[in-house]
């Protein structure tokens, strides 16, 4: 029951009406990469708020294959060992400037992401949470998208069930859920996060924590509660290990890269750090040195 509930819930959202910007954004990235596009999602704060001005907007392109989205070799193969790929993006909508930043994955590796048993949390806990389907090149690609993103849903609704227990409400849960899985990386923002997405779609969560706890198994004994907070544990430490070669990777992938993630912890954190002319020269060598200051200074925690 909770299956069918997760996967009606999900084909409404892709349909999400998008601001204009959004759709400019969209348009700017098939003249970018063509036909090497299989799909776009959009995701994140603008999706959540709907406020698009003064702000980076959020997508994942997914592709079918690496090697036919990137031209370097190098590029695809860091996309393979490590996704996603980060890019930057600007176009003109209106007379006014349009910023996105976006993921690039491959259909594989979005399902691959969000199945039951994957140590890393970070594709379905973003999947996890609303998203638009705003270019998609056909029947199959949109399939894909929507039995992805329930697998998404349905594996971090199992992963935060035993903690709580089947007598918790709904928003208990998915507050477990994504306090959890924020912990698997080092963010930036500050504030209850977790109460803030709840807050942003409560319908939606309440809803779907409902059918989860409905269908749910009688009993949570403490075993497998132990099993599941060991699972999380390791989670950490593989999630924030692959966090910081992100940022890392990130750095290269575009131009600015490194002023965009000092922008990225000052907007979250208020933290301010302007990087110095060696600095932006070696971008690699001074990560250790900008994210330990940023550390101390609690740009992230």
């Amino acid at each position: 029951m909770s299956g069918k509930i997760i996967r009606s819930q999900i084909e409404a959202e892709l349909g999400h009406p998008v601001p204009d910007a959004v759709q400019a954004a969209v348009e700017a990235l098939r003249r970018r990469h063509g036909e090497a596009i299989a799909g776009i999602l959009f995701y994140g704060s603008s999706l959540r708020d709907g406020r698009v001005e003064g702000r980076v907007l959020d997508f994942y392109v997914l592709v079918r294959r690496y090697r036919e989205f990137h031209a370097s070799r190098l590029a695809a193969a860091s996309n393979r060992l490590l996704p996603p790929n980060v890019y930057y993006l600007e176009t003109e909508e209106a007379g006014c400037t349009v910023r996105a930043k976006y993921a690039v994955l491959s259909i594989d590796h979005l399902r691959s992401g969000t199945r039951p048993g994957t140590t890393q949390t970070s594709i379905w806990a973003r999947f996890a949470q609303p998203c638009a389907l705003v270019y998609d090149t056909g029947p199959a690609v949109k399939e894909a998208v929507i039995e992805s993103l329930a697998s998404a849903v349905t594996t971090m609704m199992a992963e935060a069930l035993p903690l709580v227990g089947n007598d918790a409400s709904p928003r208990e849960l998915w507050q477990r859920a994504f306090r959890e899985t924020y912990r698997t990386e080092f963010r930036a923002e500050r504030g209850n996060r977790p109460l803030d997405l709840y807050a942003a779609f409560p319908d939606r969560y309440e809803r779907i924590g409902a059918a989860v706890l409905a269908s749910a198994r009688p009993e949570q004994d403490d075993r497998a509660r132990r099993r599941c907070d060991r699972r999380w544990r390791m989670r950490r430490i593989v999630g924030r290990t692959l966090h910081v070669l992100r940022l890392a990777k990130a750095v290269f992938t575009f131009a600015g890269g490194l002023d965009y993630i000092l922008w990225k912890v000052e907007s979250h954190s208020g933290v301010r750090m302007a990087p110095t002319p060696w600095q932006r020269r070696h971008p690699l060598l001074a990560a250790p040195f900008i994210a330990t200051r940023l550390y101390r200074r609690g740009g992230f925690r």
